[in-house]
C-alpha cells in the first residue's frame, strides 16, 4: 500500500514520533512518502525518516505560496492509495486547509487528531478563533477515517467539534519496548559526565518540547521545594525548543541555572531515561502522552498531571504505587509527588523498575500499528 504521510508541524513532539513509529513498523506492508514543512527544526528528524520513506519537504510558511503548496499535495494524493494527515490539534490552520485540499480524492483520506482540546485552549488569532471549531469540522467531511490517540480525544471530537460518533475511533500510541534494556549504571554514569554531574546526584528528566502547553514552568517553580529536601538533584528537559527563552529566563530569575539543563531535540532519549530517576510531565493538556509509556518502558516512576490522555494511562495501568498524578499548573503538589518518588529505597527502585516494564508491554509499537493498519484497509474498502 503506498501511503502519503503529511506531517503539518515544524516541531517535533509526540505525535510527530507517532508517524516516525508507524512508518517504521508498517515498513513491510506500506510504502511511505513523508511531506513535512521546509523549517530548520526539522532537519535532524527528516534525516532519521529517510531510512523509512521518502521525504518531501514543502515551504508551508509563507501564506500566498500556500494554494500552489495544496495543489501540489493533491496531485501527490492522486499517486498514492491512501493519505494519512497528522493532525496536532483542530485549532492548526495548516491541518484545516490540508484537510479541504485533501479530502474526497481518488486517495481515501485518513485524520489521525492528537491533541484534542477546546479552540479557547489553543493559541490561535482572537479574529479567527470563533471559525475554526466550524472550519475544522467541515474539513473532516471528505476523510473516510477519523482516529483520535486516545478515549478522550474521541469524546473531545464528538463533543466540541460535533464530529459524528460513528467515523470516530481510537488508536493509541506505541512504545518501541526493544528501544529500553536493562539497566546499565555504566551508562547512566556516562550520561552524568555529560552533564558534568556526579555519579550519585538524582536526574529527574521531563521529555517534551518546550512549549507552554506542556507546564515545564510548573516543574520550574516546584524546583526550590524540591531542593531544600534533595539539594544534589538535577533537572534534564528534552525536546525542540518553542519556548526555551522564556523558561531560561524564568530559570535564571531564581538562580538556578546550576540545576537544570536544556537539551534541545535528541535522538538518544532511550538513554536518557534509562539514565534517569524520575520522570515527569507537568503538561497542561495532552492527547495521550506517549511520553508516560517510554519512562515505563525505562523503568523510571512517574510524576504526571492528571490531564486528558494521561487518565487513561492510569486506568489502564490501574493505581501503582510508582505512578504520581497530580492536578496541573499546581507546583507544590508537583513537588510533593516527586520528593515521594526520590526518597524511594534501592529495593523499592526495582521492584517498580520490573513492575514499571511491564506495564509498558500494554502500550507497544506494534498493536499500534496493527491497529492502524486495519484503519487504512477501511479506508480503503
Amino acid at each position: 500500500m503506498k501511503v502519503l504521510l503529511v506531517i503539518t508541524a515544524r516541531t517535533v513532539g509526540g505525535a510527530e514520533l507517532y508517524a516516525q513509529r508507524l512508518a517504521a513498523a508498517l515498513q513491510a506492508r506500506c510504502t511511505f512518502t513523508i511531506v513535512l514543512p521546509d523549517h530548520p527544526n526539522l532537519a535532524h528528524f527528516c534525516r532519521e525518516l529517510r531510512s523509512l520513506a521518502v521525504i518531501r519537504r514543502f515551504n508551508f510558511e509563507r501564506t500566498f505560496n500556500l494554494p500552489a503548496v495544496l495543489l501540489h499535495l493533491q496531485q501527490l494524493a492522486d499517486e498514492h492509495d491512501l493519505v494519512h494527515l497528522n493532525s496536532n490539534h483542530p485549532g492548526s490552520r495548516l491541518g484545516i486547509a490540508c484537510g479541504f485540499a485533501l479530502g474526497a480524492r481518488r486517495a481515501p483520506l485518513v485524520c489521525v487528531e492528537h491533541r484534542v482540546t477546546p479552540i479557547a485552549d489553543i493559541r490561535v488569532p482572537r479574529a479567527v478563533a470563533p471559525v475554526l471549531p466550524t472550519l475544522f469540522r467541515w474539513s473532516r467531511r471528505g476523510a473516510a477515517q477519523i482516529v483520535a490517540v486516545s478515549a478522550e480525544n474521541a469524546r473531545r471530537l464528538t463533543e466540541h467539534y460535533r464530529l459524528p460518533r460513528q467515523r470516530v475511533c481510537t488508536v493509541r500510541g506505541g512504545v518501541a519496548l526493544e528501544a529500553y534494556t536493562a539497566f546499565d549504571a555504566q551508562a547512566s554514569a556516562a550520561v552524568r559526565t555529560e552533564l558534568g554531574l556526579a555519579p550519585d546526584q538524582p536526574l529527574i528528566i521531563v521529555v517534551a518540547r518546550l512549549s507552554p502547553n506542556k507546564g515545564h514552568r510548573f516543574l520550574i517553580e516546584a524546583a526550590p521545594a524540591i531542593l531544600v529536601r534533595y539539594p544534589k538533584v538535577h533537572f534534564v528537559f528534552v525536546g525542540s525548543t518553542d519556548n526555551g527563552n522564556a523558561l531560561r529566563d524564568q530559570i535564571a530569575h531564581l538562580g538556578l541555572q546550576s540545576k537544570f539543563s536544556l537539551l534541545g531535540f535528541r535522538a538518544d532519549v532511550p538513554r536518557l531515561l534509562m539514565a534517569s530517576d524520575v520522570f515527569v510531565l507537568p503538561s497542561l493538556g495532552e492527547g495521550f502522552a506517549l511520553a508516560i509509556p517510554e519512562a515505563l518502558a525505562a523503568g523510571l516512576p512517574v510524576v504526571a498531571t492528571r490531564i486528558g490522555g494521561v487518565e487513561e494511562i492510569e486506568t489502564i495501568t490501574g493505581r501503582q504505587p510508582g505512578l504520581r498524578f497530580v492536578p496541573p499548573a499546581a507546583p507544590e503538589p508537583l513537588a510533593q509527588a516527586i520528593c515521594a518518588l526520590l526518597q524511594l529505597g534501592q529495593e523499592e527502585r526495582e521492584q517498580w523498575r520490573l513492575k514499571a516494564r511491564a506495564l509498558a508491554h500494554h502500550f507497544s509499537v506494534q498493536a499500534m500499528a496493527q491497529q492502524m493498519f486495519d484503519v487504512y484497509q477501511k479506508a480503503k474498502a
